[in-house]
């Protein structure tokens, strides 16, 4: 059984969402109540305007979705972690690669999904509470020419600023001012860093039992210590976007750790989704207190 099926991987990943469905549903709710609750409490404690106040609910949903997002990456073997689940799980009629990407796509699809619909249900609940009580007064922006009325309602949705935040700048209102060139790397330079600290939670949550997302999460703020010690050390630089004179935009220029990093990180994104297969392919029953992995133990080679 060494050929990938999608039957048999589509059976696998039911099971695991069958065994983590009660887990997941609860942490849907409750994230659903924590969006809901955050956000009455900034509004009453803060007593922003209305706009003001929808604003800043996109401007705390962006972190907050990533930072749950890479969470969520980090636990991939969490649900099998038992032995008595792992047991059951590894004696399925799968593949290795079957089940490895059940598990990836559960943790890194499935239940990144929940989490947008967590945010979406949550700030919903917000507007319907807001209309209904009538809590604030709509706020009116004054018109002028370049800003034409728009009034914005505490029960205006916060989900336009929210994927505002998520979206590369190069994409926005002004993006006729950058060449096509600089737009693309841009895309690919922002697309490989985020690919890659998915990676790093996926390698650090395949061969760590504990701690993985802590692990992870302080290699990348190292590395981003040090890609800012090497442009500010060497006057290195990634994108330069802005270059004006005279009142005339010049073409925006790429930066060389640009090209450095639209390598580097692909490469190492590879690497890690490749190791963190090679260490789940050698789970046992039993294993270490703190890893998944034991380097000191020969391993037959297994499909």
């Amino acid at each position: 059984m060494n050929s990938f099926s999608f039957n048999r991987f589509g059976k696998t990943l039911r099971w695991v969402m069958a065994v983590n469905f009660r887990t997941l549903l609860m942490w849907t709710i409750g994230s659903v109540v924590a969006v809901f609750v955050g956000e009455l409490m900034s509004a009453e404690i803060g007593k922003y305007s209305a706009d003001e106040m929808v604003n800043l609910y996109g401007t705390m949903g962006a972190p907050l979705f990533v930072l749950v997002s890479l969470i969520m990456a980090s636990t991939i073997v969490s649900s099998v972690n038992e032995k008595r689940k792992r047991q059951a799980f590894l004696m399925m009629p799968s593949t290795n690669l079957e089940k490895y990407l059940s598990l990836l796509v559960y943790t890194s699809v499935i239940c990144v999904a929940c989490i947008s619909l967590a945010l979406v249900l949550g700030d919903c609940l917000r507007m319907v509470w807001f209309k209904t009580a009538s809590f604030f007064v709509v706020h009116q922006v004054q018109a002028s020419v370049s800003n034409p009325v728009d009034a914005c309602h505490a029960w205006s949705s916060a989900l336009p600023g929210l994927i505002g935040n998520l979206t590369p700048h190069v994409l926005g209102a002004d993006s006729d001012r950058y060449t096509w060139f600089y737009i693309a790397m841009n895309l690919f330079v922002i697309f490989a860093i985020v690919v890659w600290n998915l990676s790093l939670m996926v390698i650090c949550g395949t061969l760590l039992r504990k701690y993985a997302f802590v692990v992870a999460s302080l290699i990348i703020i190292l590395c981003s210590i040090l890609l800012s010690w090497t442009i500010h050390h060497f006057g290195l630089f990634l994108f330069w976007g802005d270059v004006w004179k005279d009142g005339v935009h010049y073409e925006s220029e790429v930066g060389t750790l640009a090209y450095v990093l639209a390598v580097l990180l692909p490469v190492l994104t590879v690497f890690n989704y490749w190791a963190s297969f090679h260490i789940f392919k050698h789970f046992e029953l039993i294993t270490n207190k703190w890893t998944n992995y034991d380097i000191r133990r020969p391993y037959p080679v297994g499909p």
